[in-house]
């Protein structure tokens, strides 16, 4: 079997040793530093205005005003 460095066993029944994190710079100041961050663009928001006002409307009180039937139909 050929020896791999980055593998290594440890005991299972021993706490695992932890791997220190390196003192690098977030995901997104690599992203920032090396031009990979795309920022939103504004007709995504406008959509999503237009989706809340739709179901604004759905759920307005006019919905209520039609829903008056009479719920006992045992007659």
């Amino acid at each position: 079997m050929e020896k791999n460095p980055a593998l290594s066993q440890e005991p299972r029944y021993e706490p695992a040793i932890v791997i220190p994190l390196k003192q690098e710079s977030s995901l997104i100041d690599w992203l920032k530093s090396h031009n990979r961050l795309i920022p939103r663009e504004p007709a995504e928001q406008e959509n999503r205005d237009a989706a809340q006002d739709d179901v604004s409307e759905l759920l307005s009180d006019d919905y209520e005003e039609e829903d008056d039937f009479d719920d006992d139909d045992d007659d």
